[in-house]
């Protein structure tokens, strides 16, 4: 008998994660035979903003860290205390002091750009131990540049782009 193939739920995945389109989106994987993994993604991406972009970044971006991640970072087993399985990802990053250099936040939502994760996956200058994953391929360009879609999509406020504070109005000064 055949082994069933994940293949078709990851081109899918993948493929709305380029179109951004939930409509689209959500006829794909409606079509896809559910497994534990995915309910739990599902039930993580119904959480989100009901933007199109975020919820494509994280589409694109938590299978992603699940596949690769999961395997030390899981609920048995949470190396350095952090479960990335599929319906954790979000809570165990988001704010969340790194165990490593507790100055910086695993995923920073005022600078996602200083993400403690994202310097760990790259390898970056200043990280602790080494790059992640630990005994694996490193992640490439391309993983790491949706995992920063994914940052920005969960740094941004409910219901829109991240903006900007309101200058100080200087046009009553008295």
């Amino acid at each position: 008998m055949a082994q069933k193939s994940t293949r078709p739920l990851a081109l899918a995945v993948l493929l709305c994660a380029l179109i951004g389109s939930l409509g689209l989106c959500a006829s794909i994987l409606a079509q896809q035979p559910a497994s534990k993994g995915a309910a739990a993604a599902d039930s993580a991406l119904k959480a989100l903003p009901p933007d199109s972009a975020a919820k494509a970044a994280h589409a694109g971006a938590v299978p992603l860290i699940s596949k690769r991640c999961s395997g030390c970072h899981n609920t048995k087993n949470p190396k350095a205390g952090l479960n990335l399985e599929p319906g954790t990802i979000v809570a165990a990053v988001k704010d969340v002091p790194s165990r490593q250099i507790n100055t910086l936040k695993l995923v920073d939502t005022r600078a996602p750009e200083k993400s403690y994760f994202l310097m760990k996956l790259r390898g970056d200058k200043g990280i602790k131990g080494t790059r992640m994953p630990i005994n694996a391929a490193p992640f490439s360009a391309k993983e790491i540049e949706r995992i920063e879609d994914w940052i920005r999509s969960i740094s941004r406020p409910a219901g829109g782009p991240k903006t900007a504070p309101a200058a100080a109005d200087t046009s009553r000064k008295q």
